[in-house]
């Protein structure tokens, strides 16, 4: 679970700003936080602020940050640095993640000079006690130091690591934690605890899940579950969208391949075979699945994994008072971006983030608040969390929301973004906050210049 995430000299953060998933003073809603020792952490956070505030810019931030992580760094970033100050081309952009992993929370960061596409910094730490921290390992690649053999007891595995930064401890261009995580599966094979090397790494790609308006955050593999599929069917219909049901019906392979480039659909094979090992790692008895769809005319098809064949689908509905069929491209834009974004209510997969982008696209307000609702709900029984950018005021009540869960994103005169949460102010519990919001009191809302 995310405990705070840092970014620093990003788009239009200029100095270190800091989301915070640590839950507040409040009383209210205690139910639906995690509390397990030392953790007390939130499990829904909604940010708010003007058009150009930086509320896609910090979810930017997570993808970029991930990006690095599981891939390297992305081509044509060079420019991504807060280019609002001259002096920040030559300053290293700053990423920092404090999660939890098991009973433990780590720190884990870098710094990365865009202009050139080279690291700074890297390290991974674990919290002991309060602020007393343990290098896992750290990197000064500008002077080559490094410190990789103070975390484990056993001295081979401390002796191996020690090989492994030696062998980059000049080289600016690869994560550390990326590069223990390339074929070295026979090193994680024991029980020792080298595994936070594979824990950590694992965090960052199957944990955190970034999403922006116009894409689905899920590879519908859910529908492969019959119980998934009846609980889709009532939720479409609690939320009003006319379907009383849906179907998955299958669709031959040829329809689906014929205008696909065929380095695309290697790629999906190649995504479903990673699913199928890492399914099978787990323990996990679901079919690997990736959906493909056609933001232009709505088609969409799922493609699965069965053993070593691959299948496609698709989807069919039907409404109220009807017996007719209809498939998803005649379906209403909030219907689909419902279908795009259930998983968040359906998901098993424990202490996973979702991270969306203006969560009320395509919705209408009173859907928006009842799909919050609806995952405020299964909050309590469930360790996920989920923190969306939007300007939809009915959610901004103390009914629904706690005062920690409410931050803001505002933006000074010079395009700056800041972040700060609404538990900063010293508002009673049943203040308007809404009313406060639009008249300016926390920022974070457009500033019209008319003459």
């Amino acid at each position: 679970m995310l405990s705070e995430f840092k970014v620093g000299n990003f788009l239009s953060f200029d100095e270190v700003q800091t989301i915070s998933m640590e839950a507040g003073k409040v009383r209210s809603k205690i139910d639906r936080l995690y509390l397990e020792g030392n953790f007390k952490l939130l499990k829904f956070m909604a940010i708010y602020g003007a058009n150009a505030s930086g509320k896609s810019n910090l979810v930017s931030a997570f993808d970029f940050a991930q990006t690095v992580i599981v891939r390297g760094v992305p081509t044509s970033c060079s420019s991504c640095y807060c280019r609002l100050k001259d002096n920040n081309k030559n300053k290293p952009t700053h990423f920092e993640f404090t999660i939890k992993i098991g009973n433990e929370k780590y720190i884990y960061g870098f710094d990365l000079l865009l202009s050139s596409s080279s690291f700074v910094k890297e390290y991974l730490k674990q919290i002991r006690y309060g602020t007393t921290y343990k290098t896992v390992f750290s990197r000064d690649i500008s002077t080559g130091k490094f410190e990789v053999n103070s975390f484990f007891k056993d001295s081979a595995i401390n002796e191996r690591l020690k090989i492994y930064a030696e062998d980059i401890k000049e080289d600016s261009s690869i994560l550390f934690l990326r590069l223990m995580n390339q074929n070295k599966d026979s090193l994680y094979s024991s029980d020792s605890g080298i595994k936070i090397y594979k824990l950590v790494y694992n965090w960052f790609k199957y944990k955190l899940s970034v999403n922006y308006p116009d894409r689905p955050i899920t590879n519908y593999s859910y529908l492969m579950d019959s119980e998934s599929v009846l609980q889709i069917g009532k939720l479409l219909s609690s939320f009003g969208t006319g379907v009383s049901e849906f179907v998955i019906a299958d669709i031959a392979l040829e329809k689906v391949t014929a205008n696909l480039p065929k380095d695309l659909m290697q790629e999906i094979i190649d995504d479903l075979n990673e699913q199928k090992k890492l399914y099978k790692e787990k323990d996990i008895h679901s079919t690997p699945a990736a959906m493909l769809r056609s933001a232009e005319d709505k088609l969409m098809f799922i493609v699965e994994l069965e053993e070593d064949n691959i299948k496609c689908k698709t989807l069919e509905f039907k409404h109220e008072r009807t017996n007719a069929i209809f498939s998803l491209e005649e379906e209403s834009d909030g219907t689909i971006r419902l279908l795009d974004l259930i998983e968040v209510l359906l998901t098993k997969d424990n202490e996973r983030i979702y991270i969306i982008d203006e969560i009320n696209r395509r919705f209408h307000p009173l859907l928006t608040y009842k799909f919050i609702e609806e995952y405020l709900k299964l909050a309590t029984a469930r360790n996920i969390q989920l923190i969306v950018t939007t300007h939809e005021s009915k959610l901004m009540n103390f009914d629904l929301l706690r005062k920690d869960e409410i931050g803001f994103i505002d933006k000074d005169e010079n395009g700056r973004s800041t972040i700060f949460s609404l538990d900063t102010f010293s508002e009673r519990f049943d203040k308007k906050v809404c009313k406060a919001y639009f008249e300016g009191n926390y920022g974070a809302i457009p500033r019209f210049h008319i003459d």
